[in-house]
């Protein structure tokens, strides 16, 4: 595929599990969240066309978001944008951020706490066999599913449902799932968000 990716980074979110912190500010080792969910990218630059990073704008008042974020990834095409009320979820953050950009085509949307080694959602981009999205995958043998979001599998090792903190009804086969997801086409997949209310993307992968 000729045509450059976006990504963007969902930032929106309160931090209750953080005591209310801003998340994407908080730090592992010299990094923070943040530039740790961004370096798996770095190598894949000349394929993607822009970071997108939405929040709220009380997030920008308390944090200075857009100049620090400016200062961590200098050189790398970004913008931001702001909400002034919060959202429901994740699945709107991106529908209100893409929609407030224009932004549209291919799309990774990845939270800001995952570093995701990404090569395999950039080689799909590159296939030629048609595809809607790709949902990056772990092995959760010996995991406690109540821990985790969980995909089940069918036969072919296709995904076909998931379930948070439980295994999808039906599925013997299941696998944990990283919060990193590529999409074919963003507008068409926030068509389909649109129609059955989702909050965030793993609702959109239920059939």
């Amino acid at each position: 595929m000729s045509e450059q990716v976006t990504v963007l980074f969902p930032m929106a979110g309160r931090g209750e599990r953080f005591g209310g912190t801003f998340k994407p500010f908080l730090t592992f080792g010299d990094q923070t969240f943040i530039e740790a969910a961004l370096a798996p990218f770095r190598p894949y630059a000349r394929q993607i066309r822009e970071f997108v990073f939405a929040y709220l704008g009380e997030q920008e008042e308390a944090h200075a978001v857009k100049k620090r974020l400016e200062t961590m990834f200098s050189g790398l095409p970004m913008r931001t944008v702001t909400f002034a009320t919060p959202t429901r979820g994740p699945a709107e953050t991106i529908s209100r951020a893409v929609r407030s950009l224009d932004v549209k085509g291919p799309v990774v949307i990845c939270d800001c706490d995952h570093a995701v080694q990404v090569g395999p959602l950039f080689a799909r981009f590159e296939a030629a066999a048609p595809w809607t999205a790709v949902v990056p995958l772990w092995n959760l043998a010996g995991e406690d599913v109540k821990s985790w979001a969980v995909a089940g599998l069918a036969s072919d090792g296709r995904l076909r449902a998931i379930a948070e903190k439980a295994k999808p009804a039906g599925y013997e086969q299941v696998a944990g799932v990283i919060g990193c997801y590529a999409f074919a086409d963003i507008e068409a997949t926030l068509a389909l968000g649109d129609a059955i209310s989702a909050t965030n993307f793993r609702t959109s992968f239920r059939r």
